[in-house]
């Protein structure tokens, strides 16, 4: 029997539904009537033998919903199709409930998936537990940065001893929860530097910010050493720009400390990253590659509600996709993890105000935290405190009171 397991997913509103549908191959004189239905959740499954995306589509209608699916499935023309399926939570549940009784095609499989991504979709609150103390990320938190590096692209961030515990001071006394240390630069191009130097950028700061603040502390690292020496020394997550991928014992510390790890998506290395900036189906190559990386994580003893998602603004990524991303932001909620989004002065923002520096991308910035807020991002990674802060807390208020 052929067997397939899907990748079932939520696309936002904000595709164009004839896009969907001509990528699925949906007769173009259907169109009209999927437009006319497309006002409630969209689900989309990939790629799924034929006589399986036929009675998905029969049972989507039993349910009063409704699937498009390849004009051709219901000749047998193709061998597979996706499946978009336009239905309330209340069709769902339907659905899933029929096709759980379906042990072929791999339709009880397909209804696991749907129910998982229902699941995700309605339990949104994270707690992160971390040796300083433990964090709620019902409403948005904000991470504020703090560069100890003499190249980093936004000048405003880089600090010494001295600016570093003086910004982290202000971070914590304007709203920040989280304050992250770099000690390596990853803006495109930046060439990699040894560990001993980044060891020597970050742990002195990071003991002197651990003795007076008391928000937590993420380490910007892709080195097991460096982490461990963080870990050691008061750090509360590692934030990991390669996912887990430049340094093989990188998870092994992880799951060792037991601490939080963010997850971000790139492809090559900073210095290279740029030149793999092409992608058939970002959204899709994002909820693959985070698949695997998860699977890689906990295979390797992380806690699952120990992992955060990143996917990676500006990191391989050209503007297009960084606009794709933010716009489709909430499609990465369906994976069941917390989303961290580090969108802070990023050169999309500067060619979208008309070429101006870092220096003059703030209130971009703010605009874009705004958002992110309001689509329920977990956490904002920025270069500005305060002015973030409150732009969190404005539309928090606009969506919960004051």
């Amino acid at each position: 029997m052929y067997i397939i397991v899907a990748m079932v997913r939520l696309i936002s509103k904000d595709v164009d539904l004839r896009e969907l549908l001509n990528q699925i191959g949906s007769d173009p004189a259907s169109y009209g009537i999927f437009l006319d239905k497309d006002s409630h959740l969209r689900v989309w499954i990939d790629e799924v033998y034929y006589p399986a995306a036929s009675v998905i589509k029969q049972e989507c209608l039993s349910c009063g919903a409704d699937a498009a699916v390849h004009k051709h499935v219901i000749t047998g023309k193709v061998e597979k199709s996706s499946v978009l399926i336009l239905a309330n939570v209340r069709q769902l549940k339907c659905l899933v409930d029929k096709l759980r009784r379906m042990p072929y095609w791999g339709l009880n499989q397909i209804a696991d998936e749907i129910k998982s991504v229902l699941e995700d979709r309605e339990a949104r609150t994270f707690v992160l537990t971390m040796p300083n103390g433990t964090l709620e990320l019902r409403r948005t938190k904000v991470m504020t940065i703090l560069n100890a590096t003499p190249d980093s692209f936004f000048p405003g961030s880089r600090v010494d001893l001295h600016t570093g515990l003086e910004r982290a001071v202000d971070a914590e006394e304007n709203g920040a929860a989280f304050i992250d240390i770099g000690g390596a630069s990853t803006r495109p191009g930046a060439a990699e530097i040894g560990e001993d130097e980044e060891l020597r950028r970050v742990i002195p700061l990071l003991r002197q910010v651990r003795e007076r603040v008391k928000l937590f502390i993420s380490v910007d690292t892709y080195r097991a050493e460096v982490a461990k020496q963080a870990l050691e020394n008061g750090a509360d997550l590692i934030n990991d720009i390669y996912g887990l991928q430049f340094d093989k014992e990188m998870a092994n510390v992880i799951a060792d400390y037991g601490v939080p790890v963010v997850i971000m998506h790139m492809r090559g290395t900073p210095a290279t990253m740029q030149e793999y900036a092409s992608y058939d189906d970002l959204m899709k190559e994002l909820h693959t590659y985070f698949v695997e990386r998860v699977e890689y994580a906990l295979s390797k003893g992380i806690k699952e509600n120990q992992i955060i998602l990143d996917p990676g603004i500006g990191f391989a990524k050209l503007p297009e996709h960084n606009l794709e991303v933010l716009r489709r932001i909430e499609e990465l909620f369906t994976l069941g993890f917390p989303v961290l989004v580090g969108h802070s002065r990023k050169s999309t923002m500067g060619k979208i105000l008309g070429g101006v520096p870092a220096e003059e991308r703030l209130f971009g910035t703010v605009a874009w935290t705004s958002y992110l807020t309001w689509k329920g991002v977990h956490i904002v990674r920025v270069h500005d405190t305060k002015p973030n802060v409150d732009a969190v807390k404005a539309v928090e208020a606009i969506r919960e009171g004051i």
